[in-house]
């Protein structure tokens, strides 16, 4: 048994946050020919889940970098939390910052409405200027991230702590890079937090014990599989544990070059059906080591 774990944002999804039918067909030819496929991405389960329910595809879910697993049929196979005294401390550092955050938990991705207004507005402010093109795709990455199911709006992070779920993944964002770094270097003291990076505009805070190589790892194990022919598509920092435990590492694209430094090879862009592309030529490289 082997496996194909895809990255999400910038990968399978393509510029309109679907999954082309170019792609949804692939991952079948793979499922027909029995390879486990596995969705790995920073989004929470259950956003990930209508993303896959409009596809079409029932695959393996690797969710919140890592900190979750869910069946093809939704269960829960595995999940790591993070202490709420560990949340609190994090939520009010960033809070007395005013950065713009999300907390997912397995029920929610809450954030502060006042705060996510404003981050909406320094988007629009944004795309009203006249960026480069590094800035105005980042800008576009960032809009599309209100685009995920499941947000609950509350007053102020009191409000998140008072909630009875399982605290997964923070997720930090500015376009400041300075205050951005500020943050990585604060969270990145801490010997249980895992920090990471999804784009140029945010951080992504898991407990240590959560990562999307480490998940896959896991999966693999519960599956009496084996990672040495896996095949991992990603596109940025925290798609590098995932690249770290297979065999074949595929950067997308529209991937930076520190990413695609680090990968066996390079696909095509994911408006342009890179995964396809990359599971068609895995698959006939895969036959032939067979």
């Amino acid at each position: 048994m082997s496996f194909i774990a895809i990255d999400l944002d910038g990968t399978l999804l393509n510029d309109q946050n679907e999954i082309s039918e170019e792609n949804i067909k692939a991952i079948q030819y793979a499922q027909d020919r029995d390879f486990e496929v596995v969705i790995s991405t920073g989004r929470a389960y259950f956003d990930v889940q209508t993303i896959c329910e409009k596809a079409g595809i029932s695959p393996f879910v690797i969710g919140t970098n890592g900190a979750t697993i869910h069946s093809k049929s939704g269960k829960c196979i595995s999940s790591i939390t993070m202490t709420k005294d560990r949340v609190e401390s994090i939520l009010q550092w960033l809070d007395g910052r005013n950065y713009y955050y999300e907390v997912f938990t397995d029920k929610a991705i809450y954030t502060l409405k006042e705060r996510r207004e404003h981050f909406r507005n320094e988007i629009k402010s944004l795309k009203s200027e006249d960026l480069n093109t590094d800035m105005k795709e980042l800008v576009e990455v960032a809009e599309r991230q209100f685009d995920q199911f499941g947000y609950v709006l509350v007053e102020n992070y009191h409000d998140i702590l008072k909630q009875e779920e399982e605290f997964y993944n923070i997720l930090a964002c500015s376009f400041d890079k300075n205050k951005l770094d500020e943050a990585w270097n604060q969270f990145k003291k801490f010997d249980e937090l895992m920090v990471v990076s999804s784009a140029d505009h945010n951080i992504e805070i898991t407990s240590k014990r959560a990562s999307k190589g480490m998940a896959l790892e896991k999966l693999a194990i519960l599956m009496n599989g084996s990672l040495d022919h896996a095949m991992a598509i990603g596109d940025s920092n925290n798609d590098l544990s995932m690249f770290q435990k297979v065999g074949y590492s595929v950067a997308m694209g529209n991937a930076k070059d520190v990413i695609k430094a680090v990968c066996t090879t390079t696909t095509l862009k994911n408006d342009e059906n890179g995964v396809a592309y990359a599971i068609y030529r895995y698959m006939e490289n895969f036959v032939v080591q067979k």
